[in-house]
């Protein structure tokens, strides 16, 4: 049986060498063209339309093929923001790159998130892909390139890929050791499906690289506090730059976080914290945590406070 994810070249250099063919005479058997037989059986396309099967299966007198192994449909985002609020700029160049028409369908879209630390790239890109992921038919993955951590250097390539080739259902004795091969298997596994993947906190582009799709079909947010020109001016990714909150933008997240009353009762204080933080979502949820977990504590005191 034809195995058609894993071992159809395999199958079909057997059942050629079985019928004592060359690729050439195989090629003429079936109408097919030499170089569509040498990328079948060296695995480039990896989902040969259905025609082209049937024509090798009558040509090699090959059994019908079998229903194919049901794939895992991976779903690895972290849980969305609650509350998220504001950037409805950067979210509408989201969607707009989602829904890119001819280029979306012929090219990888690549977004490359950036700003300042705390500004909110994670919580925008999670934000997003949860509005998106039931859109993006095969799952969506997600792994955080440790980009950021001062005491730890990021996360290697070839880790990354052996977590992304395992989300993928290939055990991990199936996974190479060297990072070319695991780029090309990750590849190879990504051809044909329509996936979103999550890269958080990358450290630069050449982290970035080995990591994109090699095939349209997935769309890549990659979030990260270098500005990774290098991605854009390469692999033309298209920049999304987060600045600080807008004060109402400020003041809808401790809303969300506090509750309308409660800052309606103090709206001096309100405006003081709004004023302190600048338009930094971290500083901003991290006073709301404050306030959240001691609801003694008036408002105008967590103000007074942070001065």
């Amino acid at each position: 049986m034809l195995d058609y994810q894993v071992t159809l070249g395999d199958e079909i250099v057997a059942a050629r060498q079985r019928a004592h063919l060359t690729q050439e005479e195989l090629a003429a058997r079936t109408g097919l063209s030499v170089r569509s037989i040498r990328n079948l059986e060296s695995a480039r396309v990896l989902r040969p339309r259905p025609a082209t099967v049937r024509l090798i299966r009558d040509a090699l007198g090959l059994p019908g093929p079998s229903s194919p192994p049901h794939r895992p449909r991976p779903m690895q985002l972290p849980l969305d923001v609650p509350g998220f609020t504001g950037r409805v700029v950067q979210l509408a160049q989201l969607d707009r790159l989602f829904d890119g028409g001819p280029r979306r369908m012929s090219t990888v879209v690549v977004c490359a998130l950036v700003g300042r630390p705390g500004i909110g790239k994670t919580a925008l890109a999670l934000h997003w892909a949860h509005r998106f992921a039931a859109r993006f038919a095969d799952g969506v993955l997600h792994v955080d390139l440790g980009g950021n951590r001062a005491r730890r250097s990021p996360t290697s390539p070839s880790d990354v890929l052996g977590c992304l080739i395992e989300a993928l259902a290939v055990p991990a004795g199936g996974i190479p050791r060297g990072l070319d091969a695991r780029v090309g298997l990750y590849r190879s596994l990504l051809a044909g499906r329509r996936m979103l993947i999550v890269l958080d906190d990358a450290w630069d582009a050449d982290q970035v690289r080995p990591l994109l799709p090699g095939v349209a079909g997935c769309m890549v947010l990659v979030t990260s506090r270098d500005w990774l020109t290098g991605l854009v001016a390469g692999e033309v990714a298209h920049p999304v730059v987060l600045d600080r909150l807008a004060p109402e933008e400020a003041y809808e997240l401790l809303r969300a976080r506090l509750g309308a009353h409660r800052l309606a009762a103090e709206p001096e204080a309100v405006g003081g914290i709004v004023a302190h933080c600048q338009g930094v979502p971290r500083a901003l949820a991290m006073v709301a945590a404050r306030a959240a977990v001691q609801p003694g504590v008036s408002l105008t005191e967590l103000a007074r406070q942070l001065r």
